[in-house]
């Protein structure tokens, strides 16, 4: 079954304090642009090539219910997708949601001894290695159950490379493990893929 992605209507009521505030989404929208940078140049992927990648970012203002958890830090979720012009199909495909939960990342604020850029960063180039995983076929979408704890192991070593790579050293005050930061979940949607992918 094709759902286009633009008929996900329903969204969650949240309060205002849960959200992010006008300059924390500033602040997202320079963590979301430094993780592309990173996760990009990690697997060569060519600028003209990764602006084709499909996927999106939204915040917990912008989320449907089911895409709002409070057990993780964010979660890609894949669509199935179909463009028409009339009767003829323009593009299909796949798209993968980053849902960044505003409210488990504030939270998680207090916790660590990070800024809420290089939280961002990290839950964001965690999330990005999934969708490049995804969409470049490294990877299947519809990976069992008993084998997604191997796939987040390896995505959370990708995403701590990139880091080391990058010099950035807060990656050693994040909490190490995939058992610890990543979390597997399943998002309950019509569609060809109701799966969802997070970070915790």
């Amino acid at each position: 079954m094709n759902v286009p992605h633009r008929q996900f209507a329903k969204t969650v009521r949240v309060a205002r304090q849960d959200c992010f505030n006008p300059v924390q989404l500033k602040i997202v929208s320079g963590a979301r642009e430094h993780a592309a940078s990173l996760v990009s140049d990690y697997y060569r992927v060519a600028p003209r090539e990764w602006l084709q990648m499909p996927y999106e970012v939204r915040t917990l203002r912008s989320l449907d219910s089911s895409e709002v958890t409070d057990a993780a830090l964010a979660q890609t979720v894949c669509y199935a997708f179909r463009r028409q012009a009339g009767s003829v199909v323009v593009k299909e495909g796949d798209l993968f949601r980053i849902c960044l939960q505003d409210h488990r990342i504030l939270g998680a604020l207090r916790d660590l001894d990070l800024g809420l850029r290089s939280l961002l960063t990290y839950v964001l180039i965690h999330e990005l290695v999934h969708v490049v995983r995804f969409g470049q076929r490294l990877q299947s979408i519809d990976l069992p159950q008993e084998l997604r704890s191997h796939e987040e192991r390896k995505v959370e070593r990708t995403t701590r490379t990139i880091l080391a790579k990058a010099g950035d050293a807060t990656i050693d005050r994040i909490p190490s493990g995939a058992e610890s930061v990543c979390q597997q979940h399943q998002a309950r949607r019509e569609g060809r893929h109701p799966l969802a992918y997070s970070t915790e």
